[in-house]
C-alpha cells in the first residue's frame, strides 16, 4: 500500500525538527516509529491511540503512550513543546480534536499536521485495485461533502471517514489558536491534494 502512494508524499517535509529535550504529543502514534525517532533526537515523545490493543503494545516496548481519544487528551493545558498528527484526523471529530492541540501546546509550540485531501479518496474511486477500496473511496468523498455542506457526518459506517479541506482547516486553527506557518502538497490527483502538509505554531 505505501508503494501505491510513493510518488504522491512531499518526502521534503519532516515531523521531527523539534530541540533536544523537548516534549512532544504523538497523535494516533500507530507503529510508535516516529516517537522511537523522537527519542533518538533526544526529545521526549509521549503518545495517544484510541485502540488499547495498540498501546499495550507500545507500553511493552518500552514507549510512553495513554489509550484516548483524539478529541479527548488526558493532558493539562500547555502541557507539550511539539505536536505530531500524521493522517489521523480524517477518523476523527476533527473540530474538536484540533482544539484538543490548541489546548495542550505551550504558546509558541510547533505541530506538523498531514492530512488526506479529496484526492486520497477520489484516486481510491477511480483506480481502487478492488471493490473494496472503490466503495471506501465513494462513501468517503459522498461523508466529505455531506459534512461541507451540513457540518454532520452521515450515519453509521458511511460516516467514519472524512478528507480534509484547507478552509475547514484554517477555521479551526483559528478557534485554536493556532498559525499556519507553512503548507506543502505532494502530487494532485485529479486536480485535488492526495496529501496535505502543514506547520502550525500555538499564538
Amino acid at each position: 500500500m505505501m508503494e501505491y502512494w510513493h510518488n504522491y508524499h512531499d518526502r521534503h517535509f519532516a515531523f521531527d525538527s523539534f530541540p533536544a529535550g523537548a516534549m512532544v504529543l504523538d497523535v494516533g502514534f500507530g507503529d510508535g516509529d516516529q516517537m522511537r525517532d523522537l527519542e533518538r533526537a533526544d526529545v521526549e515523545a509521549f503518545g495517544v491511540d484510541p485502540i488499547p490493543s495498540v498501546g499495550k503494545q507500545a507500553k511493552a516496548s518500552g514507549l510512553k503512550v495513554s489509550t484516548a481519544a483524539a478529541e479527548h487528551l488526558p493532558f493539562a493545558k500547555g502541557s507539550f513543546d511539539g505536536l505530531i498528527c500524521k493522517v489521523v484526523l480524517p477518523y476523527t471529530d476533527e473540530a474538536r480534536a484540533i482544539a484538543e492541540w490548541g489546548r495542550v501546546l505551550k504558546p509558541g509550540a510547533t505541530a506538523y499536521a498531514a492530512y488526506h485531501g479529496a484526492g486520497y479518496y477520489l484516486r481510491y474511486v477511480a483506480t481502487g485495485e478492488s471493490y473494496k477500496l472503490r466503495i471506501y473511496g465513494t462513501r468517503s468523498l459522498l461523508n466529505g461533502w455531506a459534512y461541507a455542506l451540513t457540518r454532520r457526518r452521515l450515519p453509521g459506517f458511511m460516516g467514519d471517514t472524512i478528507y480534509q479541506a484547507e478552509g475547514r482547516l484554517q477555521k479551526y486553527y483559528d478557534r485554536a489558536g493556532l498559525a499556519l506557518e507553512q503548507t506543502s502538497e505532494g502530487a494532485r490527483f485529479g486536480g485535488y491534494p492526495v496529501f496535505i502538509y502543514h506547520t502550525l505554531r500555538k499564538r
